[in-house]
């Protein structure tokens, strides 16, 4: 997949094929986002156009607000979905203040007829321009830009949102996020060196830093599957800050992964959360908290029976 970075008044490192192309934030590329993207490629194979995906970086919410940046998905984490789900073309507009300022007519003509967009796929609440003043009506009116409108996706006869899935995450339920992403939520990043005082109790685990953008779920214990070099684990991995015995300000990313210990230092990894056990707490004893470690590994084990391992093609032991 092409990645294309475009800023405002800038030029175009390479010219473009004719696109079709979906606009939006997209952050997380749920389900709702999926429909369409599923349209874009639909629209690109039947008029022999290359279908593509606009986004923006930053976020727009980040730029208006003046707040920092939280993600459910990474410009990289959305060009690697996006290209799973079909997508040739990622743009990445750079968003500001000025962007944002534009007139809907010359939004039109310096971004989209300037990308060699031909065929825009967008949702029902699109906006563009300043204030919002451009929308689905704006772009109908433009001659020779093909559209299509694509209706909101609803899960639980709830529409399916990022601001909905933030809201689950905050909540710990990263199941439901599941079902709302169409895949398991993810925490991407490289394995540091940490203070090493779960192996002084027999618990080696991948300290796993991430983007400061990335959203993290609530503090607490999570079944999941780490990635390592392209093969999959079964993992118990602890966001928090260890208040028992390696208490830390930051909060950390721990992933015991199970019947492993290579050298993982340095690399990238994947950590896959599945579904919640507990809350983080802080034991009165660090035999209390082996135990509950124990038991933590024993549910996740548990959870893994046959049918989730092939599900998640992990790695013969």
């Amino acid at each position: 997949m092409r990645l294309v970075y475009y800023e405002l008044n800038s030029r175009i490192p390479d010219e473009l094929e004719p696109l079709v192309a979906a606009i939006g934030f997209f952050d997380g590329l749920h389900k709702g986002h999926q429909k369409l993207v599923d349209e874009t490629v639909n629209q690109a194979h039947k008029q022999g156009l290359k279908p593509a995906l606009i986004t923006f970086s930053p976020s727009p919410g980040a730029v208006l607000t003046g707040e920092d940046e939280k993600l459910l998905t990474t410009v990289s984490e959305r060009a690697k979905k996006a290209k799973e789900f079909g997508v040739e073309v990622m743009i990445v507009l750079r968003f500001s203040k000025e962007l944002s300022q534009l007139d809907p007519n010359v939004f039109y003509n310096q971004i989209i007829k300037k990308l060699n967009i031909k065929y825009i796929v967008c949702g029902e609440d699109f906006r563009y321009g300043y204030r919002g003043s451009g929308n689905v009506d704006t772009l109908k009116k433009i001659e020779d830009l093909g559209l299509s409108v694509v209706e909101d996706y609803n899960y639980n006869n709830e529409r399916v949102s990022s601001t909905r899935i933030k809201n689950e995450l905050a909540q710990g339920r990263v199941d439901t996020v599941k079902d709302l992403l169409g895949y398991s939520y993810e925490l991407n990043g490289y394995v540091m060196h940490g203070r090493k005082k779960g192996r002084t109790i027999g618990f080696p685990t991948l300290n796993v830093s991430v983007e400061k953008s990335k959203i993290l779920p609530i503090d607490g214990v999570y079944i999941g599957v780490s990635v390592i070099q392209e093969k999959n684990y079964v993992s118990t991995i602890n966001i928090g800050h260890n208040p028992t015995i390696n208490t830390v300000t930051q909060k950390s990313i721990e992933s015991f992964v199970h019947n492993y210990d290579q050298d993982t230092y340095g690399q990238k990894v994947t950590l896959k959360l599945l579904k919640r056990i507990r809350d983080e707490e802080k034991f009165n004893s660090v035999d209390e908290l082996i135990t509950q470690m124990n038991k933590d590994i024993i549910a996740t084990e548990t959870y893994f029976d046959e049918k989730q391992r092939r599900l998640f093609n992990i790695e013969t032991i």
